[in-house]
C-alpha cells in the first residue's frame, strides 16, 4: 500500500522550506542538516522545536562540533528522495526534450518529462522501451521515488548489481571487481534489498505492537483523567453542598439567636418603656403644678393667695411624687451579654481544620500503587463529615440554653 507524505511533512520546522538532507532526530522528527547545526549553535541546550526532546545527550556535544554531531545522526534518504521527486513533478511542466511543449508524461526510471510525441519515441527505443511511462497527473512523489532504479554510486548511469557493506552504497559489477575487490563484504543487491525489506517488515510489526500498546495506555490514561475530572467535579459539588448547608445552618442560627435576643430584650425593655411613660406623665404633672405655684407666688392678690395655697397643697399631695419609683425599676431584670460566640468560632475552626487534615491524610493514603483509579478520595471523608455538620445544631442549642439560663439567673 502506497504511503502518501503530506506537504507539511516534507517541510522543515525551522526554515519551513522543503527538507534538505533531512536528519532523523532521536525523537523521530526530521530537520534539515544545516538547520540542526544552526539550531545547536544558537541554543545552550538544544531540543527539538516540535517536541522539546533533546537533540543529543548533553555529554555528547561538549567536545564535538555541531557539524560532527549532526553528521552522526542518520539521514532519511527516503524522505530525501520523495522531496527530490516532488521537485521534479512541480517543475515548469515543459517537455525536457522539446523545451517549448507541455509535458504530459514522465518516465518513472529516467525521471524525464515528455510530451506525447517524445513519449512515443521513448517507448520505441531499445534501451527505454521497457521503462514505465505514466501520466504526470497521476504520479505522486512517493511512486516516483519508489520507481527509481538502483544506480552505481560511482557510475550514475549504470545499474547497480551489488552492495558494498564497507562503504554502504550500491555499485555496478565493474566497480565490484575493480574498486571494491579489497572490501570485506560485497553482497548481491537483490538479496540485500530482500533482507532489508524483511527487516523493515519486522520493524513495522514491532512498531505496530508498540503503537497499539501505547494507544491502549493513552486510552487508559484518558479514561482515568476523565474519571478524575468527573470525580473532582463531584467532590467540588459535594463540598459546595456541605458548605452551603453549613452557611444555611449558620444563617438560620443567626436568625434564631437574634430572635431569642430580641425576645429576651423585650422582656426587659417593655416594662422599662412603660415605667418611662409613667415617669414622663408624672414629670409633666409636677412641671405643670410647679408653674402654677410659681405664678401664684408672683402675681396672685394676697386674699386669693391664701385660697390658692390651700388648693395647690391638696393637689400636690395627691400627685404621688413620693412613690418608690426605684423599687419598680429594680424589679425588672437586667439584659446580660451573651459570651458564647468566641468559643463557638474556635470550635468551628477546630472542626474545619480536622476536616482538612482528614482529607489530606485520605489523599496520601490513596495515592501510591493501584493502576486503577480508586473510588473518589473524599467519599469516606464526606461520610466522616456528615455527622460533623450536626455539631452546628448542638452549638445553636447551646446558645438557646445560655440565653435561657441568663434569663433565669436574672
Amino acid at each position: 500500500m502506497e504511503t502518501v507524505v503530506q506537504t507539511h511533512e516534507r517541510e522543515c520546522a525551522v526554515c519551513t522550506n522543503d527538507l534538505n538532507t533531512p536528519k532523523i532526530l532521536p525523537c523521530g522528527h526530521l530537520l534539515c542538516r544545516q538547520c540542526v547545526i544552526s539550531w545547536m549553535d544558537s541554543e545552550s541546550d538544544p531540543v527539538c522545536p516540535l517536541c522539546t526532546c533533546p537533540i543529543v545527550e548533553h555529554e555528547n556535544i561538549s567536545s564535538e562540533s555541531s557539524a560532527n554531531v549532526v553528521d552522526a545522526l542518520p539521514t532519511d534518504f527516503v524522505m530525501e528522495a520523495i522531496v527530490e521527486s516532488s521537485h521534479v513533478l512541480v517543475k515548469d511542466g515543459m517537455c525536457t526534450i522539446c523545451d517549448d511543449v507541455t509535458a504530459e508524461y514522465i518516465c518513472m526510471e529516467c525521471v524525464e518529462r515528455m510530451c506525447p510525441s517524445c513519449m512515443k519515441i521513448h517507448k520505441k527505443m531499445v534501451a527505454t522501451r521497457s521503462h514505465d511511462v505514466e501520466s504526470v497527473s497521476t504520479v505522486t512523489p512517493e511512486r516516483l521515488a519508489a520507481s527509481r532504479p538502483a544506480l552505481c554510486a560511482d557510475h550514475g548511469d549504470k545499474h547497480a548489481d551489488f552492495f558494498c557493506t564497507d562503504h554502504s552504497f550500491s555499485i555496478c559489477a565493474s566497480c565490484s571487481s575493480k574498486k571494491h575487490w579489497r572490501c570485506s563484504l560485497v553482497k548481491d543487491l537483490d538479496e540485500e534489498i530482500k533482507f532489508a525489506e524483511t527487516t523493515l517488515s519486522s520493524l513495522t510489526e514491532i512498531l505496530n505492537e508498540e503503537e497499539e500498546s501505547l494507544k491502549q495506555a493513552l486510552d487508559e490514561v484518558n479514561v482515568r483523567l476523565l474519571k478524575a475530572d468527573v470525580t473532582e467535579q463531584e467532590n467540588m459539588a459535594h463540598v459546595d453542598r456541605l458548605h452551603d448547608r453549613i452557611q444555611k445552618l449558620v444563617e438560620d442560627s443567626r436568625i434564631t439567636l437574634k430572635k431569642l435576643i430580641l425576645d429576651s430584650s423585650s422582656k426587659v425593655q417593655n416594662p422599662l418603656l412603660h415605667i418611662k411613660i409613667e415617669l414622663h406623665k408624672r414629670f409633666e404633672k409636677v412641671t405643670s403644678h410647679k408653674d402654677i405655684v410659681t405664678r401664684a407666688r408672683a402675681v396672685a392678690p394676697r386674699p386669693v393667695l391664701i385660697h390658692v395655697t390651700q388648693t395647690l397643697t391638696d393637689r400636690v399631695n395627691n400627685l404621688d411624687v413620693n412613690a418608690d419609683i426605684q423599687a419598680e425599676v429594680w424589679k425588672i431584670p437586667s439584659l446580660a451579654p451573651v459570651r458564647l460566640s468566641d468559643d463557638v468560632v474556635k470550635r468551628i475552626e477546630t472542626e474545619l481544620h480536622l476536616l482538612e487534615q482528614q482529607l489530606a491524610e485520605d489523599e496520601v493514603t490513596a495515592l501510591p500503587t493501584s493502576k486503577r483509579l480508586s473510588e473518589p478520595l473524599m467519599s469516606q471523608f464526606f461520610k466522616y463529615f456528615q455527622h460533623k455538620v450536626s455539631f452546628l445544631d448542638a452549638v445553636e442549642d447551646e446558645f438557646h440554653t445560655d440565653i435561657l439560663q441568663t434569663e433565669e439567673t436574672e
